[in-house]
């Protein structure tokens, strides 16, 4: 008897979830500064997240797989990446860009983190993916998109 497909979903985010990268965003948009500590996480957004499920299941693959984003990301990194961006959401709005926030600010993509990064093991997932024919586990949502989504949800509900 086969194994049924398993996937267990760590660091999942979602516009409006109820997730740390949301509650930040909710702090920042009524100038609250977020609480972080030092929790690393390797967030992946959850549109990535169900795409992946869906080809598994379509594909009839079976067992057990972690799924998360690839990337380590400090709190830090990404809560400054979440004030950025509603800064240049804000001067949108209020047509009041300056030079300054409309330069190219580098993603914190940009940054490698070198510390200790406990990511789960995404080798059978990459694995299986390639087995159903795609180039393998490959978020497609970058993390600015994903957290403008998120503002944008966030910014409806103020």
């Amino acid at each position: 008897m086969s194994t049924p497909l398993e996937i267990q979903f760590t660091d999942v985010y979602s516009p409006g979830g109820d997730d740390p990268i949301n509650h930040w965003i909710s702090a920042i948009l009524v100038e609250d500064e977020p609480k972080i500590d030092s929790t690393i996480y390797h967030w992946v957004h959850i549109r990535d997240a169900e795409v992946a499920q869906r080809i598994l299941s379509a594909n009839n693959m079976t067992g057990t797989f972690q799924l998360c984003g690839r990337r380590a990301w400090t709190q830090a990194m990404v809560v400054n990446e979440i004030k950025g961006l509603w800064t240049r959401f804000q001067n949108a709005v209020e047509h009041s860009h300056t030079i300054e926030s409309l330069s190219e600010v580098p993603s914190p993509a940009a940054v490698r983190y070198s510390g200790e990064r406990r990511r789960p093991n995404l080798g059978p997932l990459h694995d299986a993916m390639i087995a159903c024919g795609t180039d393998g586990w490959r978020p497609m949502t970058t993390m600015r998109v994903g957290l403008m989504e998120c503002i944008a949800h966030s910014a409806e509900q103020i």
